[in-house]
């Protein structure tokens, strides 16, 4: 049988791409066509297309096409092709935390601003100039007590993710109180009322209730020595207005404790 061959616009067809990227990544040696005939016309077969496919596949997941010419497609090793995978997704996991770190410090920023827009936003823009936007994951290094790495141990991938979205809720509120803090406001007032409000939901939300997780909630709070450097910071610089915030919602509701 006389082997497929397709034109370039038949390739760039059935592999959803251009005829344009086609081309390029014909003149870059990364998939070459074959010539033939007198006017040297070009035509593609059934394993460019694989070849294509592949490449355009790793291409969406971010790597480079030199990573890809270079070590992607001349290896025949799946260990490999493995770790090569392994480290992009953990460049793609640290891409998708600096993302959520500059939207944390937006949305603490607007926050601010709606409950003073006339405050002076220079020292929260110092503030978190300064700030590591790969924190969280230096929690993988935090050498918590047997019962809470358990907790953490026996959750689950949804669960973890949880975990994470949880992280970065009280980032928010801790950047929040921050700049609150920064400006001088006052926690005796409808902007701690708020702050409050949102913290107590914020326990609420992430403990559940659950006997558990709030010994693993306290826990965390007692080892907080442990934490990376640049949240022990933030924590403690907001921590007397986050308690004050609260404890006046809290009072605001009849709910306080002395």
């Amino acid at each position: 049988m006389t082997e497929k061959r397709y034109t370039v616009s038949e390739l760039a067809r059935l592999s959803g791409t251009t005829v344009r990227t086609i081309q390029y990544y014909d003149r870059i040696n990364l998939l070459v066509a074959t010539r033939a005939g007198e006017k040297n016309a070009r035509y593609y077969t059934e394993a460019d297309l694989m070849k294509l496919q592949q490449i355009l596949f790793f291409k969406r997941i971010g790597l480079p096409l030199n990573e890809i010419k270079h070590h992607i497609l001349k290896s025949d090793h799946a260990s490999d092709i493995k770790q090569i995978l392994k480290n992009q997704a953990d460049l793609l996991l640290r891409q998708e935390m600096e993302i959520r770190m500059s939207q944390t410090i937006i949305k603490a920023i607007l926050a601010s601003m709606e409950a003073d827009p006339d405050q002076n936003l220079e020292p929260i823009i110092k503030l978190v100039l300064g700030l590591n936007k790969q924190t969280v994951l230096d929690y993988a290094q935090v050498e918590f007590d047997l019962q809470t790495q358990q907790l953490f141990e026996n959750t689950s991938e949804d669960d973890y993710q949880e975990l994470i979205d949880y992280y970065w809720q009280w980032k928010l509120l801790i950047l929040e109180a921050a700049a609150y803090k920064l400006n001088n406001a006052s926690y005796t007032c409808q902007t701690g009322f708020e702050l409050g409000r949102k913290w107590e939901e914020f326990i609420k939300r992430s403990t559940n209730d659950d006997p558990k997780m709030l010994t693993a909630y306290a826990k965390g709070l007692e080892q907080s020595d442990h934490w990376p450097e640049e949240d022990l910071f933030l924590y403690n610089f907001a921590k007397d207005y986050i308690d004050g915030a609260h404890h006046y919602y809290l009072t605001q509701k009849g709910d306080a404790i002395d």
